[in-house]
C-alpha cells in the first residue's frame, strides 16, 4: 500500500473526512510508512518554509494534538473514576459492617464504663420518711436524713449502700444474695425484712432481724455472725466488737409506719431515737435521767408535742431551744435540755399507750 499523498494534505489542512482519519492514522501505525512519511512531512515543510502560513498551521496541529491528548486524558480519568466509584462501593460494603461492629463494641464499652460508674441515690430529707423500691422489686424506707446509694447495673450486683437508717423488705432471688454495704459491716440476705442503722456520727451501728434469716460479714468478708428474726446485733466502732440480744423487732422498725415505741426502754436510748429522728440534740442532765426507764408510744408527734407530754407525766423540767434560720433559709439542727425536778422519780413511770 502505498501513501495516498492527498489524504496527508487534507489532514494537514484540517479538511479531512472520518476515513481519511483512519487512513493517515493506519500510515503512523505501520513501520512500513516511516521512511514515506518522513519524506511527505520534509517536502510539505520545505515547500511551506518561506510562507507566512507555517505558524498558523502549526498553531492548528499543536491545537489538534493537545485536543488529542486532553481525550486521551479524558478518557483514562473516566476509566479511573469507573473504577473508583466501583472501588468505593465495594470499600464501604466492606467497611460498614466493620463501622457498625465498631460502633457496637465502642457503645456497649461505653454503656458498660458508665453503668459500672453511675450511681442512683436516694435521700430522705430531714424530719421525713421516704419510701423506696429497687429495680429487682425490694422495696423499703429511708428514716429522716438517711439515703440508700446503689450502681446503675444494680440487676447484675444486688448491693446498696446506706448512710442513716433503712428498712428493707428484699426480693428472694435465687443465688443472688443482696447485700447492705456499710463502713462497718456488710449484711448478706437471699431474702427478708431487716432494718440497718449506720449513722456516721454514733458509737454503734446496728442491724435489726424482723423476717428471715441474715449474715453479717466483716471488711474481709468472713461471717461474724448470723441473725434470727427478733434479734438484734450491734457493732460498737470503738472496740469492734459485736452483740447480739433478742429484742422485738417491731418495737425497732415500727418508725417506717410512724410510730416510736419505747418499751422499758432507758431515757438515754429514747433521747437517742427522738434525736435521730426530729434532727435534734437531746441533752440529759443527770446520770438519774438518763437511766430512767419508761414506756411509751408516740405517733406522728412534733418534737415539742412529746415534750410537753413527757414534762406532764413524769418530773421532768424541758428547754426547747429556738431554731436558728440559716443563710440557705434552712433551719439549724434543733436543741433540747432536760433534767429531773426535785423530787425523787419513780424510775418505772408508764406514759399513756397507743395502740398499733
Amino acid at each position: 500500500m502505498d501513501l495516498n499523498k492527498e489524504k496527508i494534505d487534507r489532514f494537514a489542512s484540517d479538511k479531512y473526512s472520518f476515513n481519511d482519519y483512519l487512513s493517515v492514522l493506519s500510515y503512523f501505525k505501520n513501520e512500513d510508512f516511516d521512511e514515506g512519511l518522513k519524506q511527505c512531512l520534509d517536502n510539505d515543510w520545505n515547500e511551506t518554509e518561506n510562507q507566512g502560513g507555517n505558524t498558523v498551521r502549526l498553531t492548528k496541529v499543536l491545537d489538534r494534538l493537545h485536543g488529542q491528548i486532553t481525550e486521551n486524558k479524558r478518557i483514562k480519568e473516566n476509566s479511573f473514576s469507573y473504577l473508583y466509584r466501583i472501588f468505593s462501593k465495594v470499600a464501604v460494603v466492606l467497611l460498614i459492617p466493620a463501622l457498625i461492629t465498631i460502633a457496637v463494641l465502642s457503645y456497649q464499652t461505653i454503656s458498660s464504663l458508665d453503668k459500672a460508674s453511675s450511681w442512683v441515690e436516694i435521700h430522705s430529707p430531714v424530719g421525713t420518711r421516704t419510701k423506696f423500691q429497687l429495680p429487682d422489686g425490694s422495696q423499703g424506707w429511708l428514716n429522716s436524713g438517711s439515703s440508700v446509694k446503689y450502681s446503675a447495673n444494680f440487676m447484675k450486683n444486688r448491693s446498696v449502700e446506706i448512710s442513716g437508717e433503712a428498712w428493707f423488705d428484699v426480693v428472694h432471688i435465687n443465688f443472688e444474695p443482696f447485700r447492705v454495704i456499710t463502713p462497718w459491716f456488710d449484711v448478706k440476705v437471699l431474702g427478708t425484712r431487716f432494718n440497718v442503722i449506720s449513722y456516721d456520727n454514733e458509737k454503734t451501728a446496728e442491724v435489726i432481724l424482723e423476717k428471715g434469716k441474715v449474715v453479717v460479714l466483716n471488711k474481709d468478708q468472713l461471717v461474724q455472725s448470723e441473725l434470727e428474726p427478733d434479734q438484734l446485733l450491734v457493732y460498737d466502732k470503738s472496740t469492734k466488737e459485736l452483740t447480739k440480744t433478742s429484742i422485738d423487732s417491731k418495737t425497732y422498725t415500727s418508725w417506717k409506719d410512724g410510730f416510736l415505741i419505747f418499751k422499758n426502754e432507758p431515757m438515754s436510748e429514747i433521747a437517742r431515737r427522738l434525736g435521730r429522728r426530729y434532727n435534734a440534740e437531746i441533752i440529759l442532765h443527770g446520770d438519774s435521767l438518763k437511766s430512767s426507764i419508761f414506756r411509751a408510744t408516740f405517733q406522728d408527734e412534733s418534737l415539742d408535742e412529746i415534750c410537753k407530754m413527757l414534762s406532764t407525766v413524769a418530773p421532768i423540767k424541758i428547754k426547747i431551744h429556738k431554731r436558728d434560720k440559716q443563710p440557705d433559709s434552712t433551719f439549724a439542727k434543733g436543741k433540747v435540755e432536760m433534767w429531773l425536778k426535785n423530787y425523787k422519780l419513780n424510775l418505772n413511770n408508764n406514759l399513756p399507750m397507743k395502740k398499733l
